[in-house]
């Protein structure tokens, strides 16, 4: 970890360099930080660290001894300077900052830059690194999202530089199986992907993950297949579905925990799928070795046993009552369960103190197996045989021997289980006498034939009992590999048939424990022989390439670990030699005496074998990986595998056909159980032979009956490697980053240790130094022949292979300036390690300017269209700019013209008014002067004529009286002329005033009719100016009313719409109240379609129909005699599978029926307590499940499941006195049966989730889809959702505001339904759910 806390540091040291090879050396020479730095290894922390010279470059001597300065880090609190050797410094790169997806491609590549990219990717969660041809995996220890699925699977198949990935290595293999071609380079037909690593590096999941994309590819293949080329997609389904659950079967037999990992496989495996002509799967078979059956009896602390016998405990422990009685017998005969019979009373199970793991369900478990196993094809016979040896041997494991007595008697074994002997040998199909007999004397035949019986000692007598445990145990394993092999589709008839095939190894890796054994020995050599293998691949076929390609082949070393090889098996001093042979003497041999003749031959004589320091019992190997001090005490017992004669006859004696077939040499018949057709399969054409190379024709099956535990294996072995040596290899190397199993957590120390075990950096090395890169002179003339344009070669389609040649030798010297980057062979054309990226990147020069000249032709010629575009649109534009300018000058022209006209008429007029009142007015003058005239001459007359009568009537008086009074007349002419005049000036004065009246009265007249006049010309304008300003008010006024009218009727709907949720809302909030009292439907919603019903019982018109009567009755003699039929409806039931069946129920008094056109599928008794509890989603939805007490429940879709709930509940509550359990959710479980040997295997689990869906119409209400053990409901929106949906909105909020004491009314009336009033009641049927009401009231 302390090179990933450098990780900022050196990258921003890294900030202003080239990422190109070319620009490395300019990159140290511009920046002095970068060329101080350097890679040291703190051998202290066991780790690499990016430290620093303490010395600069001019000071810095060439010593043995370079002092360095390392960073602080998690590890170091503080920098640290040491002085170390020039061994523990290695130079530093640029290259070695960069995240590369092929580590290869990193200049002066070596381990503390190997490891830091690892790290660094690891942390990223880029867990697949590539390195030259092989793929490093590094266990994240957690899921990963996106790492995995179809999306990787394609770009695997079609992108042409895909990531790292396990997919990339099986797609690789997939089509070079295909082709036979691997960049241009002939190779064999068939293929082998090889996982290897240490236990807990994820293996096995790599594994799956390859024959997954293998099986999806041919899948893939088929599909796309027309005719009579393809093949039937089930074929491909099953073989896939066999394939992944031979797995579970293979971790259930074959894994168990140990120290290092929860489920690590203590055994390898050989898979290999074979393919037709058309490279389509045709089946699969696996070949396993070395299972370390030695477990069985032995467990190191904190170590299990194998899974499948805590499973067993597990599924098959105690009775169940519910069950089923043929299950349970079988319990009883087994006697697994109880507290007698517990894991840790059983010493096989208990031997390593640990019996729990974390995180794991062994009875789930147990069911998944279950499944597997009939999935292979083993049927309920062959499970209960398989189930009831597996049992024997955990009381065999727990069977001691007595010590004898006196001389001549016979040793005894003490069970020391809550089982006795008899039945022990009863369930293995044995004579108890004769079982005594086999595990306590041995017979042997003399020299002239007499037979002999030795009485064994209990300590031989135990060795014996464990060889046999072994042996059946061993031969289990075999018979269900050869079962699963079947399935997978092969056979002795198919085989023939397969043309070619991709094989996946899983095997173990080298291991170096704190007690090493003979397990490891065995792991150990298998390693040593697959790196040799490994080597021979990698570094000899890289040598023998040179040298038919006419190559310098001394460019390239490689170290052979033939000599640890010869050690282990060369005869006839090899260590496994030995050790067979003292395995197979009858004497007692001691530790001491098996070190010295391991020793003897080999000790100071072999520079792989050393002495061990700390005791006389050990002995060390030089392995290619380290060194491992291996303990030779228990070899001897460890190794010997073979079973007595004495056990094999008491094998083949015994009754039990399955055990007879599956762990005894005698041959049974097609049919019995246990029976299988033996098919043997490795490398075509090839035999099992020993090391000499000779053949042996023995059963790998039944190799342990005459063969130690080393001689099996290195057969198997041997085997196993030609195998591969006939294969094209592919790589996987798994690594562990930490011990603690801890996601996220990286121990260095412990990768880098791995790293060389792997042989990794051996492989970057190599192919480094040489020429990583190989072309065929076609190949390369065709995909670097545009380097070649403007010169006189032809094109390559059309090339012979002479013009080939030479283009190729002219884009080399043309491309490529040093002729040490590239060398001709014979065939092809070799290339330094990152030549082929110079010669890509001229490529893309030439392409680049070709494509720019193209880019600008094109673009130039869109440019022409684009610009006569414009000019088109330029001219219409115009035209329609030159249109719009003389509309608006018309415009102005015509308001003008409208304005001078106007003017010119209101001027005419004014003229004309002033002439016509001109001349009025002279006529007014006339008038009136000719009026004052004739008034003036009337007046005057009319004086003269008083004055004359006055005249006279004076003249007559003054004639009478003027012989009266002469005085008188003096005074009174006097008065009277005085009176006179003022009587004529009185009606001068008069006069004078009504002439000027009258002329005033009609000048005012005149004055008042002109401005009446110009008023109605000034008021007539105003009005004209007015009605066309009103007139565009009133347009606006118009746009604006509507609107508002508008959005008043759209608040009043929305207003409408809320008082109709309201109401819904406290309706059903009455009836769940009402429900809530029965303890019913908590928390359910109502589907949209239910807001009020009435509950009518009968919907299929059961009660008329005489002949459903009489069927209940037929079927049920305890049902009445004329039932009453309190609930009848159609209904669709649901088997495990998610299909529905048409069904129909009916709820009588105290029975429930599901019936099938008259026929009675399931009775339900209401009164004994069948119907423990009833299961609804609080969704609106149809499904209703019935729980049953004791046997599976029943999955229901009722449109009327409410009332089917409630009349079931009324039942119980009347005959029981008992409240019907209910269940509400959105998520529950019921029970099923499961498949194949269903009443061994019990009732399974299926998941019930809920979800509202709004892509769901709302007429479909739901949709069921099937996952697995998992029902998924997509349920439509209910009305309730709908209305919540709305009253979370600000617009319902200002509703509550708006409407005040409307919504108490409408409260009020609710509260009346909620009290049990009719009257409330009958007040919302009269209209509160009508939008009309709703308006009027608002």
């Amino acid at each position: 970890m302390e090179l990933l806390n450098q990780d900022k540091l050196a990258k921003q040291k890294l900030s202003d360099l080239s990422i190109s090879e070319e620009d490395d050396h300019a990159a140290h020479t511009s920046n002095p930080n970068m060329a101080n730095n350097v890679w040291a290894f703190d051998r202290p922390n066991g780790e690499w660290a990016l430290a620093t010279y303490a010395e600069s470059g001019s000071t810095r001597r060439l010593t043995s001894q370079v002092r360095v300065i390392i960073p602080k880090s998690s590890i170091n609190p503080d920098p640290v300077e040491m002085e170390l050797p020039m061994e523990d410094i290695h130079e530093f790169d640029p290259t070695h900052m960069l995240d590369y997806d092929d580590a290869a491609r990193i200049n002066n590549l070596h381990e503390a830059p190997l490891l830091f990219v690892l790290l660094r990717r690891y942390e990223a969660k880029q867990i697949y690194t590539a390195c030259s041809e092989v793929l490093i995996s590094v266990n994240p220890y957690r899921h990963i999202e996106g790492l995995y699925g179809e999306e990787k699977m394609n770009e695997a198949a079609t992108s042409k530089n895909p990531k790292p990935h396990v997919y990339v290595i099986a797609n690789n293999a997939y089509k070079t199986m295909k082709d036979q071609n691997n960049n241009g380079r002939a190779v064999k037909k068939n293929q082998s992907v090889i996982v290897s690593g240490e236990s807990g590096a994820g293996k096995t999941e790599a594994s799956k993950h390859v024959m997954r994309y293998l099986i999806d590819a041919s899948k893939k293949l088929s599909a796309s297949l027309t005719g009579g080329g393809a093949r039937d997609a089930t074929a491909n389904d099953e073989i896939e579905k066999s394939i992944m659950q031979s797995n579970v079967i293979l971790e259930a037999f074959g894994n168990a925990k140990t120290v290092r990992n929860d489920n690590s496989s203590r055994f390898g495996k050989y898979i290999k799928l074979r393919y037709d002509e058309g490279s389509e799967l045709r089946g699969a078979f696996t070949e396993h070795f070395l299972l370390e059956k030695t477990r069985l009896v032995r467990a190191d602390k904190g170590e299990r046993n194998y899974h499948v016998f805590y499973q067993l405990l597990k599924g098959l422990g105690n009775v169940d009552e519910n069950d089923d009685e043929e299950l349970n017998d079988l319990r009883r005969k087994l006697k697994l369960g109880g507290e007698e019979a517990t894991a840790e009373k059983f010493k096989m199970l208990s031997n390593g103190k640990c019996i729990e793991v974390n995180g794991v369900d062994d009875e789930k478990e147990f069911a998944d197996l279950f499944v597997a196993l009939g999935t292979v094809g083993v049927n309920d016979e062959e499970l209960k045989g398989l189930f009831t040896v597996l049992a024997c041997l955990l009381h065999l494991g727990n069977v001691t021997f007595s010590a004898i007595a006196e001389e001549g008697e016979l040793t005894d074994f003490v069970m020391n289980s809550n089982m006795s002997a008899q039945e022990l040998s009863d369930l293995l199909g044995l004579d108890l006498e004769l079982m005594r007999k086999g595990l306590c004397l041995r017979h042997s035949r003399s020299g002239r034939g007499s037979l002999t019986s030795v009485n064994l000692s209990p300590a031989i007598a135990k060795t014996g009992l464990d060889a046999l445990i072994k042996h059946v145990y061993g031969s289990l394993f075999s018979w269900l590999v050869a079962k699963i092999n079947i399935s997978n589709g092969f056979s002795a008839s198919n085989k023939s048939s397969s043309r070619a095939f991709i094989g996946i190894l899983d095997i173990f890796g080298f291991e170096i424990m704190q007690h090493n054994s003979l397990s490891q020995m065995c792991i150990n050599f298998a390693n040593e022989k697959l790196q040799q293998q490994f080597n021979f691949q990698v570094f000899v076929l890289e040598k023998e390439l040179y040298v038919n390609e006419g190559l310098d082949a001394e460019v390239i070393s490689f170290k052979d670990n033939q000599p640890v090889i010869d050690l282990f098996q060369k005869k006839p001093h090899g260590i496994m030699c030995l050790l067979e042979e003292h395995s197979m003497l009858s004497r007692e041999i001691k530790t001491s005496q098996l070190i010295s003749a391991f020793e003897r031959p080999h000790l100071n004589i072999h520079e792989n074998y050393v002495k061990s320091r700390f005791g006389n019992e050990d002995f060390i190997v030089k392995h290619f990986a380290g060194d491992v001090e291996y303990s030779a005490n228990d070899l001897i017992a460890k190794n010997n595998d073979a079973l007595q004669e004495d056990l094999k006859r008491l094998l083949s004696g015994s009754s039990s056909l399955f055990l007879k077939n599956t762990c005894s040499e005698s041959v049974g018949e097609l049919g019995e159980p246990g029976f299988t057709e033996v098919v043997e399969d490795f490398a075509p054409g090839q035999d099992l032979t020993d090391d000499e190379g000779n053949k042996i024709d023995v059963d790998v099956s039944k190799m342990a009956a005459t063969h130690t535990v080393t001689s099996v294996f290195r057969s198997q072995l041997n085997r196993l490697v030609e195998t591969l040596h006939s294969t094209e290899p592919h790589y996987i190397k798994c690594v562990k980053p930490n011990s603690s199993k801890s996601p996220g957590l990286a121990n260095g120390a412990l990768v880098l240790e791995q790293l060389k075990y792997s042989g990794v950096l051996e492989v970057v090395r190599i192919r480094r130094e040489g020429f990583p890169i190989r072309l065929p002179f076609s190949e390369f003339h065709k995909r670097y022949e545009i380097l070649c344009f403007g010169e006189p070669f032809p094109s390559a389609r059309k090339a012979s292979r002479e013009e080939s040649i030479k283009a190729c030798e002219f884009i080399c010297s043309k491309a490529l300036m040093e002729n040490s980057e590239f060398a001709k062979g014979k065939t092809m054309i070799f290339l330094r390690n990152g030549v082929q990226e110079k010669l890509m990147m001229q490529v893309r020069a030439i392409y680049a300017g070709m494509a720019t000249r193209i880019q600008a032709k094109q673009r130039a010629k869109k440019e022409q269209v684009h610009l006569q575009d414009i000019k088109k649109k330029t001219v219409l534009l115009q035209n329609v700019h030159r249109m719009i300018q003389q509309k608006k000058m018309f415009k102005i022209q015509q308001q003008a013209t409208l304005k001078a006209q106007t003017f010119m008429r209101g001027r005419v007029a004014k003229k004309d008014y002033t002439k016509k009142k001109l001349a009025a007015q002279k006529i007014e003058s006339i008038i009136r002067g000719r009026q004052a005239s004739e008034g003036y001459k009337q007046t005057n007359a009319s004086i003269k004529l008083q004055s004359k009568v006055r005249s006279k009537k004076a003249q007559a008086n003054l004639k009478e009286s003027k012989n009266a009074a002469t005085k008188l007349q003096s005074a009174m002419r006097t008065k009277i002329g005085h009176d006179d005049i003022e009587q004529k000036k009185k009606l001068v004065i008069g006069l004078q005033a009504g002439i000027r009246r009258h002329e005033q009265n009609q000048q005012f007249k005149m004055q008042k009719k002109s401005a009446i006049e110009a008023q109605n010309l000034y008021r007539m304008h105003q009005r004209r100016n007015s009605l066309l300003n009103k007139k565009q008010a009133v347009v606006k006024l118009q746009t604006v009313a509507r609107e508002k009218k508008a959005g008043q009727e759209y608040k009043q709907q929305q207003d409408a719409a809320l008082v109709l949720h309201s109401n819904i809302r406290r309706f059903l909030a009455k009836a769940k109240l009402e429900h809530m009292k029965l303890g019913l439907f908590s928390g359910k919603k109502r589907r949209n379609n239910s807001v009020l019903f009435k509950e009518l019982g009968d919907y299929i018109e059961a009660r008329e129909n005489a002949s459903l009567n009489r069927l209940v009755k037929e079927v049920n003699d305890q049902e009445e005699e004329n039932p009453e039929f309190l609930f009848c409806d159609k209904v669709d039931k649901y088997n495990r599978k998610g299909r529905k069946q048409g069904r129909q129920v009916v709820v009588t008094n105290r029975f429930l029926y599901i019936l099938d056109e008259l026929k009675c599928k399931s009775v339900v008794n209401l009164n004994d307590g069948s119907l423990s509890s009833t299961s609804l989603s609080s969704m609106a939805d149809d499904f209703v499940v019935l729980h049953l007490k004791g046997d599976r429940d029943l999955v229901l879709t009722c449109p009327h499941k409410t009332e089917l709930v409630n009349t079931c509940s009324k039942v119980i509550m009347a005959n029981c006195k008992k409240v019907l359990s209910m269940t509400c959710s959105d998520s529950f479980d019921f029970k099923t049966w499961g498949t194949g040997f269903s009443r061994l295997k019990g009732l399974s689990t299926i998941r019930f989730i809920f979800t509202e869906d709004e892509t769901v119409k709302p007429e479909m209400r739901w949709k069921l889809v099937v996952e697995g053990d998992t029902f998924r409901v997509q349920v439509a929106p209910s009305l309730a959702s709908l209305a919540n949906q709305q009253l979370g909105t600000p617009r319902a909020q200002r509703f509550n505001i708006m409407i005040g004491g409307k919504a108490r009314d409408i409260e009020k009336s609710v509260r009346g339904l909620s009290s049990g009033s009719g009257n409330g009641k009958q007040e919302m049927r009269k209209g509160d759910f009508s939008f009309n009401n709703l308006k009027k009231k608002n």
